[in-house]
């Protein structure tokens, strides 16, 4: 039944469609599409840091080079690390972090880097580098057998090296360098190949300085000195060349000249004991002690673990007449404990090093020149006397402490009887 005139009719009227209503939501709909596709995908995660652009490793390369040029080696090994965390397939960038190493006097460090080229590539100048490394810890070897073989192994790397490149400088210059320590009697061959790597770049650092290392073990000092010049004023920013000037100029007795080149090394290595020690050894040498005592402090206070800087230290305060100083220092080299800094000191074992016999009987006299003359210090020259007899130095001063701590007579000296007519 149909209700005529009821508001509550059941047929309702359409509206009709607004044109503007519907072009707005069609708005709306395609900004909230470009919201969540465009502009919420670049929005950052809260909490993570963005990340950074990575450096090519050529750029690193060039600012590792720059460093070491200016001499900052460590900043120069840092940036070569760098390049290597980047690209570590690329053996030029272990070569070069070996040769950094070599100039900072870091020579274990050195052979670890050659080695690490040397997984990636048989390369000569990799070989070359490792056996330079090996000569340089060779010269610092306290044991006869280990020196010898370090040398073995050198030869046989800077050997390898020419064989897959006489081309290259270096490979020649370290030949050289190698061949010298190795046997005085290839000094001919030395030279040859040092004047090979000069004749192939007379501005290589490497040659020059290998050619002025020939010079110098064969006597020829003054070639010796104008070839480190010249490996000098290729980068006078490196210590290592300054301590070989430095060590030619003391040879000619040139004390200021030498004084000077270690200062040099000294303030471009300020952290590196060898420039001190060589100061120390050329104070001694003039008998200014008390300034060597304090280039042997400031040594000390840089490696405080270090027994033979310790040794040396006590020698200069001996020498000084400081002889309580002296057997702290000589007590700590030669007996080994906690040092006053907290870092503990391994002693160093009497053996064929005349350095280290020099430190046992200095030890002794200044025990004896103190009044100290127990059975340890009569075990000092006692070793000596036994383990070294044929060191005519360390006889003599064992002999001495014998004497003064009573142990022994002094042998008179023979009086000599006027020849006739005389």
């Amino acid at each position: 039944m149909y209700l005529s005139g009821s508001k509550w009719n059941l047929r309702r009227k359409r509206k009709r469609s607004n044109p503007l209503r519907i072009i707005f939501l069609l708005l709306v709909i395609a900004a909230l599409f470009y919201f969540w596709q465009v502009y919420v995908p670049d929005i950052p995660t809260p909490f993570i840091p963005t990340p950074t652009p990575t450096r090519s490793p050529a750029s690193i390369v060039v600012e590792a080079e720059t460093f070491f040029q200016a001499g900052q080696l460590e900043l120069a090994a840092d940036s070569y690390k760098q390049a290597i965390t980047v690209d570590p397939r690329e053996p030029k960038y272990y070569i070069e972090l070996a040769r950094v190493y070599m100039y900072a006097g870091k020579y274990e460090e050195a052979e670890t880097a050659a080695r690490d080229a040397l997984v990636l590539t048989d390369s000569a100048l990799a070989h070359a580098f490792l056996g330079w490394s090996l000569d340089f810890q060779a010269g610092y070897a306290e044991d006869e057998t280990e020196r010898l073989d370090l040398l073995a192994q050198a030869l046989s790397e800077v050997k390898l090296a020419v064989d897959r490149n006489p081309n290259i400088p270096e490979v020649r210059a370290f030949h050289a360098e190698v061949l010298m320590d190795s046997n005085f009697d290839n000094y001919e061959q030395a030279l040859g190949e040092a004047r090979a790597a000069i004749a192939m770049d007379n501005k290589s650092l490497e040659a020059n300085r290998a050619l002025a290392y020939v010079w110098e073990l064969t006597g020829n000092r003054e070639l010796a000195l104008d070839s480190y010049i010249a490996a000098r004023d290729i980068n006078p920013k490196l210590p290592r060349i300054h301590i070989d000037v430095g060590n030619m100029l003391r040879a000619l007795n040139d004390i200021d000249g030498a004084r000077a080149s270690y200062l040099n090394a000294v303030a471009l290595a300020p952290t590196w004991t060898e420039p001190l020690t060589l100061l120390v050894q050329l104070y001694a040498g003039v008998g200014e002690y008390g300034i060597a005592s304090q280039y042997a402090r400031q040594a000390v206070d840089l490696d405080p673990g270090n027994a033979k800087l310790r040794g040396n230290l006590g020698r200069m305060y001996y020498h000084s007449g400081v002889y309580d100083e002296a057997i702290a220092q000589f007590n700590l080299a030669i007996r080994g404990g906690p040092s006053p800094e907290g870092v503990d000191v391994i002693s160093l074992q009497i053996s064929g090093d005349p350095r280290v016999l020099e430190y046992y009987y200095t030890y002794g006299l200044a025990l004896a020149k103190s009044g100290i003359c127990d059975k340890t210090t009569i075990d000092l020259f006692t070793a000596i006397l036994q383990l070294a007899p044929e060191d005519e130095i360390a006889v003599f001063n064992a002999e001495e402490g014998l004497v003064l701590c009573g142990e022994l007579e002094r042998t008179p000296t023979p009086e000599t009887t006027p020849e006739a007519g005389s």
